[in-house]
């Protein structure tokens, strides 16, 4: 690799550390999603941990996997002078693993996360003392601004998954999927506003996606905010030749980051005592809870 090829490879690594940094498993809530919460994670660099990540997220693999050849039992794929061609299964596991580079001649799957949309258990009937105690965050950028209350908790699997890394001035996503029974109930855009806010509190100020290339793939991302990256986009954003994740058949997107969606907290007392919210408005009641952010 050309010494200025090697320099940008370093400059990639430290821009990354601030994705690495935000402590993986804390789950957040997510702003004008009150039963919705969304978490990173990080799988280990290994082979017991893209099984647990094919076995938390089946439906993001098996997106991309479908109808493709996998690599054929036994024979090992480096990253560098590789016996033949890397498949897409390859490609996701070293993703979701974040496989480092071993030599400046490898692919860098280096640095990536997986980010997830989850179903929110909010009790019907909440037990004593459940809105006694705030529950510390350990993560003070990302979610509501005040501690939960109570303590958040997933209802079930993940219902989208999208795999994010850190470059120089954007964030990367090359693979986002949804569970084939949740499409077209609006939990892409759920987690779209979770990388977002993600990207927001890195200071990144523009997303790069990878697409399908096909019309209604691409027609979709529109819809989300995406536009269709030429090569002048993509120089004009700093991108430069080996900073992406890419794969045949696709085509790279970019958005924006929006600015963020106000909270507004609204907090009560107990019956009888007048409390002001945030927003200066008197309200009368028991317990504390988010409210919706105005559309």
């Amino acid at each position: 690799m050309s010494e200025s090829k090697g320099v940008r490879r370093e400059e990639l690594r430290a821009a990354r550390r601030a994705l690495e940094a935000l402590p993986p498993g804390e789950i957040n809530e997510l702003v004008g999603r009150p039963l919705l919460l969304y978490e990173i994670r990080r799988y280990p660099r290994s082979k017991e941990g893209a099984k647990a990540a094919r076995s938390d997220l089946p439906f993001l693999f098996k997106a991309f996997e479908t109808g493709q050849a996998p690599p054929a039992r036994g024979v090992v794929t480096s990253l560098v002078d590789a016996p033949r061609a890397a498949t897409i299964h390859e490609y996701l596991d070293w993703t979701v693993t974040a496989e480092e580079a071993s030599t400046d001649e490898e692919l860098d799957f280096g640095g990536f996360r997986v980010i997830v949309l989850l179903p929110r258990f909010k009790p019907g009937w909440p037990p004593p003392g459940a809105y006694e105690d705030e529950a510390p965050k350990r993560c003070k950028v990302l979610g509501a601004p005040r501690n939960p209350l109570p303590l958040l908790m997933p209802n079930g699997k993940p219902i989208c998954a999208a795999t994010i890394r850190v470059g120089v001035g954007f964030l990367e996503v090359p693979f986002f999927a949804t569970q084939e029974t949740r499409r077209n109930r609006g939990f892409g855009r759920a987690l779209l506003e979770a990388i977002e806010e993600v990207a927001r509190a890195l200071a990144l100020p523009y997303l790069l996606l990878c697409s399908t290339d096909d019309p209604v793939t691409r027609n979709t991302w529109r819809a989300l905010g995406f536009c269709l990256s030429s090569e002048q986009d993509l120089r004009a954003l700093g991108v430069q030749p080996g900073d992406l994740l890419h794969m045949d058949n696709t085509v790279q997107m970019h958005k924006v980051v929006p600015p963020a969606r106000a909270w507004r907290s609204l907090v009560a007392a107990e019956a009888g005592a007048a409390v002001l919210a945030e927003n200066g408005a008197a309200a009368h009641g028991a317990g504390i809870a988010p409210a919706l952010p105005p559309d």
